[in-house]
């Protein structure tokens, strides 16, 4: 696995912190609301959050690794840009073709 693969999804508690305090939001639906800031280092990173009360553990496993598949697929941690992905109760019905077009639409904006 690369080394890159590996870092798009680590945040240490001061990173995410600060990514909250930065971020600004680029997509919200019923869905999922996605919040994207300026990257600290070379490349994008991508954090996941979804939260117990909106399904089973398998559920939500399913839909963080389909978002950071597509975020290092797409290679969208070339956009410079570390989003957050909060995840609700619909958005785990979405598709692997639906969640690309959402994320790479809303990091791809000008």
């Amino acid at each position: 696995m690369p080394l890159i693969a590996r870092q798009i999804s680590t945040f240490s508690e001061k990173e995410v912190t600060r990514l909250f305090k930065k971020a600004k939001r680029v997509f919200k639906a019923h869905t999922m609301d996605i919040l994207c800031a300026p990257a600290k280092h070379d490349f994008g990173r991508i954090l996941v959050i979804t939260s117990g009360k909106i399904g089973k553990a398998h559920k939500r496993n399913l839909i963080r690794r389909r978002l950071k598949s597509i975020f290092y697929e797409e290679k969208l941690y070339k956009n410079r840009l570390d989003c957050i992905v909060i995840v609700k109760k619909e958005g785990l019905n979405l598709d692997f073709k639906q969640l690309k077009e959402i994320l790479y639409g809303a990091t791809h904006q000008d």
